[in-house]
């Protein structure tokens, strides 16, 4: 019997029993074979059972992964409240880089609770992009407002 086993959401095989008693499998893993409806946990299928006792349980996340989320509501936030200001509007421009940023950094903290390490690294490091991005906008539209303010105040000045 060959088996597709499921890596990172990613369908890998198909493999022989052999074949997968030298992989790291784990019981949570999910498998699928001919015959099968559905996919199954490794742990559940009896044909595997004495190859996933013989794995070492899963090791401890120990790395921590930082998801990007408080920095990236921050400015989101930094944005908007500096967006009501007289002459400073064109801040509301970076927000939607702010609202990409905080979505990818809550699929960080969905693939961390999943124990997918590589997603959620993936994603980490996308939040960290869209954060950065519109931190990016918003000194951009800050450096504009104030630059139009000047102009406008020398301009104002020598009129009078």
């Amino acid at each position: 019997m060959e088996y597709f086993v499921l890596v990172n959401d990613e369908r890998k095989g198909p493999f022989k029993i052999e074949e997968l008693a030298n992989k790291y499998i784990t019981e949570d893993m999910l498998v699928w074979c001919e015959g099968m409806e559905n996919w199954q946990k490794a742990g559940d299928v009896e044909e595997l059972s004495d190859i996933v006792r013989q794995m070492p349980p899963e090791p401890p996340h120990l790395k921590f992964i930082k998801n990007w989320l408080t920095e990236s509501i921050t400015i989101t936030a930094v944005c908007a409240m500096v967006a009501y200001l007289p002459w400073f509007w064109p801040s509301v421009a970076a927000i939607p880089f702010g609202a990409v940023a905080i979505l990818k950094a809550l699929r960080v903290e969905e693939y961390q609770h999943r124990k997918n390490g590589q997603m959620a690294r993936h994603y980490a490091n996308e939040a960290k992009k869209w954060t950065l991005w519109c931190l990016f906008a918003f000194v951009v539209a800050i450096l504009f407002s104030v630059t139009y303010l000047i102009i406008n105040h020398l301009v104002t000045f020598s009129l009078n």
